[in-house]
């Protein structure tokens, strides 16, 4: 078994096992702390929580704001009717009608750990490292979490899907509470949004100032199999043989059968379905936090439908993968707002620090979204599939188009979107692009993050974790 779970290490950005509950944020560091120690018998099962270092811009003057980051796990833009999709999203479209809502957000990255890594930080996911590998990033600078704390905020987590447990993804740096444990059925490995919820509720209504809290839902997350009446809204009539369990899907899933259009409608369906029924379930814990917090609605990655790669996301950076649904409430805009242009993950950590009247990190990439208007000040948003093992996919988006590079032999592909949204006429790569000159830009602040990165140790992956991430399709 410990080829196959070494194997498992680069393949996949998921976890499962104990809790972790940071310290608060160490004071600023003149240089990265020296590498830990590797305990006897072997790498460690635990999660790795490297020393945070600050360089701090001035803090904006603007009275403290708790702020509340939903992540819908695996709920891509384009299957919301909030963009242009069949998913009714009722909550949701009324927090975009309250706050405002940007048309193009990408993600940085097809998988869960370092989407939300870059979610945390403000960086690019290559600063981080192998997370599951080390069971956290090896980036020093300071996450969300990490920077409120050290304002006298409140930090609390409700995590509802075994990708974001402590043990693996090492993301509870910074967070006072960490409440990431909870039973697992092995068809569906998730804390049910309505518990979700229910403790993420507790948790704000025991506050009395100004909090950070992060909640965290898998239910979207496949196997695809909404509860009634969600599982026959948007496909009352079909009579195949597929109901969204592992146990029909995963001969798609490896590669070993291609569905029939209808099967694939079907299953988008259902897909469309859980995210309704997840919506539902967001309503009290917008009621709990109130009207003056700072609300973040996101997600970390899509789903892929097409292209030959069914019902899984983390191989490809086709569109229905890297767009993600973005709505902020509380910035400095009309209600009701729609801001066009492409934005990033990336983006969200300045936007809410802002907002929330935080002092930034100096290393942080993205931009203040609730200040800037991304037409006037465009940026390249990158992306990149699992470097770790082997060849990668990257792409870079700008309004309208795209860069996509896949592994020899397959050329350079160039899209418009705007004319082509599913991505099925790629045209030549024109001479002049701002495309073409972007991964220069990457990678001169990849070399500038690297300054700061500290060595973590490699853990051990247990033989249940590796189970349960086979069972979830993330494995070879």
């Amino acid at each position: 078994m410990h080829g196959r779970v070494s194997r498992l290490v680069g393949l996949v950005l998921l976890g499962a096992g104990c809790s972790g509950t940071s310290a608060p944020p160490a004071e600023p560091a003149a240089s990265p702390p020296p590498p830990p120690e590797l305990p006897q018998g072997g790498p460690p099962a635990g999660p790795f929580h490297a020393s945070a270092t600050f360089d701090l811009e001035p803090a904006p003057e603007a009275a403290p704001r708790p702020v509340v980051i939903i992540s819908l796990d695996t709920v891509s833009a384009p299957i919301l009717a909030l963009y242009g999709g069949p998913a009714e999203t009722p909550v949701l479209a009324g927090l975009a009608a309250q706050g405002t809502r940007f048309a193009d957000p990408a993600t940085h990255f097809p998988e869960t750990c370092l989407s939300h890594w870059t979610l945390m930080t403000g960086v690019y996911p290559e600063a981080h490292g192998n997370a599951p590998a080390h069971a956290g990033s090896r980036y020093a600078g300071p996450t969300l979490a990490e920077l409120a704390a050290r304002s006298g905020f409140a930090t609390g987590a409700v995590i509802g899907g075994v990708t974001l447990q402590d043990s693996v993804c090492g993301l509870s740096r910074g967070f006072q509470s960490y409440d990431d444990q909870f039973p697992l059925d092995p068809t569906d490995m998730r804390r049910p949004a309505a518990e979700v919820t229910r403790r993420a509720v507790s948790w704000v209504r025991a506050q009395t100032g100004p909090y950070f809290l992060f909640v965290h839902y898998f239910d979207a997350h496949f196997p695809y199999t909404p509860p009634p009446p969600w599982d026959t809204r948007y496909d009352s009539d079909y009579a195949g043989s597929l109901d969204g369990s592992d146990a029909t899907l995963r001969p798609y899933r490896d590669g070993a059968r291609t569905p029939t259009d209808r099967d694939v409608a079907h299953i988008e369906a259902l897909y469309a379905g859980e995210v309704s029924a997840l919506d539902a379930e967001l309503a009290p814990l917008l009621a709990a936090v109130g009207d003056d917090a700072v609300v973040v609605v996101t997600a970390d990655h899509g789903e892929s439908f097409g292209h030959g790669y069914w019902f899984n996301h983390r191989g490809v950076l086709w569109d229905d993968v890297m767009r993600v649904p973005l709505v902020v409430r509380g910035l400095d805009r009309p209600a009701g707002s729609v801001v066009e242009g492409s934005v990033g993950l990336v983006d969200v950590a300045r936007t809410v620090l802002a907002a929330a009247g935080l002092p930034a990190d100096r290393r942080m990439a993205g931009r203040d979204l609730g200040a800037v208007d991304p037409l006037d000040r465009p940026q390249v948003q990158h992306a990149i599939t699992d470097p770790w093992v082997g060849t990668a996919w990257s792409a870079a988006r700008l309004d309208g188009v795209k860069l996509l590079r896949r592994p020899e032999p397959t050329p350079p592909a160039w899209f418009d979107l705007t004319t082509d949204p599913h991505e099925l006429q790629p045209l030549a790569v024109p001479d002049a692009s701002p495309l073409l000159a972007a991964s220069d830009d990457l990678a001169r602040l990849l070399a500038g993050w690297s300054a700061h990165q500290v060595e973590a140790p490699v853990r051990t992956v247990p033989d249940d974790e590796a189970r349960r991430l086979e069972a979830l399709g993330y494995v070879d």
